[in-house]
C-alpha cells in the first residue's frame, strides 16, 4: 500500500471509516518520536513529525514532546481532523456524480482486484463504486490498518487537536481539507490508478504489515533516515515519471507552503507546536531542512 500517501490524510480517514477497535500492544516506555526545537532569537518553536493512526498503547507520548506543547501557545496541523462539517464538504469532492462511476476509469484487472480486497473486509463492491480512486484507495488501506490494530482516532493530529481545545491554544490549518482534497483530485489518472494497484497488491500478498511495523518502528526510535528508506522503497513500485509526479505534489510543494506558513509565525513572535506528518522531515526538501535554509537554528530533541 502506498503507506507513505495515505498517513498524510489522517482527516479523510475518519470521515470514511466506522471506528475499529485496537488490539496491538506497543512499548510507550520505548517511543522517541522526530521531534525539533526551532529557534530565531528569543522565539522557541517546536516540529514535531507525526503519524495519522495509532494505538492506545502510543500514550501517554515522551515528556520530551509533552512539555514542547505545553510551552506553546498555538498548535498547527496540516488540517484539523476534528472538524467534521469541513471533512464531509470536502469528501463529496471525491465522489463520482452518477451516472459516472469507478469501473469507467479503472482497467477490468485492478476492478478485480478491488472486488477481491473488498470482500475480506466484508464490504459490498456497490458501497465503493462511487468512489474515486484516491478515496478508495485510502478506504481499503484503512480497512486494513483496522484488521492489523491501528486506528486514526489514535492518530497524533487527533489527540492534540483535543488537547488544544481542552487547554484553549489556538489551532492554526496550515492546509484546509478543501486544498487536500483538490491536490488528490488534480493528480493525473495514472497516478491515481498505479496507487491503487499497488494498495490492492500489498493488501493480497499480506505486505502491509511489514510496511506499517517498519513505518512506525522507525517513527517510534525517531530513525528519520529509516522512515525515508521505507518511503523510498514504496516511491520504487512507481514507474519512474509517476514517482516524480508523487514526489513533487505530495511531498515538495506542499512542503515549501508549510515551511513558508511556519517562517511567518516564527517571525511574529508565536510560540507554535507544529505537528505535521513525519515524511514531511525526511528526505529532501524536507521541512527542517527548509527551515535551516531561511536561517533558523533546527535541532532534534
Amino acid at each position: 500500500m502506498f503507506i507513505f500517501a495515505r498517513h498524510m490524510y489522517c482527516w479523510l480517514l475518519a470521515a470514511v471509516v466506522v471506528v475499529l477497535t485496537v488490539q496491538n500492544a506497543w512499548a510507550q516506555s520505548d517511543v522517541r518520536p522526530p521531534l525539533w526545537e526551532i529557534r530565531a532569537g528569543d522565539t522557541t518553536a517546536y516540529l514535531f513529525g507525526t503519524i495519522h493512526v495509532g494505538a492506545a498503547d502510543f500514550y501517554p507520548l515522551p515528556e520530551s514532546v509533552q512539555s514542547a506543547f505545553r510551552n506553546s501557545d498555538v498548535l498547527a496541523l496540516e488540517a484539523d481532523p476534528n472538524n467534521s462539517q469541513q471533512a464531509a464538504s470536502a469528501l463529496a469532492i471525491a465522489m463520482y456524480v452518477p451516472p459516472d462511476s469507478i469501473e469507467k476509469h479503472l482497467e477490468t484487472s485492478l476492478l478485480s482486484g478491488v472486488q477481491e480486497v473488498s470482500a475480506l473486509y466484508g464490504l459490498q463492491f456497490q458501497q465503493l463504486r462511487q468512489m474515486k480512486p484516491y478515496l478508495l484507495m485510502f478506504m481499503l488501506t484503512m480497512m486494513e490498518y483496522g484488521r492489523l490494530g491501528y486506528d486514526a482516532k489514535y492518530g497524533l493530529d487527533a489527540h492534540f487537536s483535543q488537547r488544544a481545545l481542552r487547554d484553549g491554544k489556538q489551532i492554526i490549518e496550515l492546509e484546509s481539507m478543501g486544498q487536500q482534497m483538490h491536490m488528490l483530485d488534480s493528480l493525473s489518472p495514472d497516478l491515481q490508478s498505479a496507487m491503487l494497484q499497488i494498495t490492492v497488491d500489498e493488501i493480497l500478498s499480506g505486505e502491509v504489515s511489514v510496511v506499517s511495523n517498519e513505518m512506525i518502528a522507525a517513527w517510534s526510535s525517531g530513525d528519520t533516515n529509516q522512515l525515508n528508506d521505507v518511503m523510498t522503497a514504496e516511491e520504487r513500485k512507481l514507474a519512474p515519471p509517476l514517482a516524480k509526479e508523487f514526489r513533487r505534489r505530495f511531498l515538495t510543494d506542499r512542503n515549501v507552503t508549510m515551511a513558508r506558513q511556519i517562517d511567518g509565525m516564527i517571525k511574529s513572535g508565536q510560540s507554535v507546536f507544529v505537528a505535521v506528518g513525519a515524511l514531511h522531515m525526511v528526505g529532501e526538501n524536507s521541512i527542517p531542512e527548509m527551515l535551516r535554509a531561511k536561517g533558523y537554528t533546527v535541532r532534534p530533541l
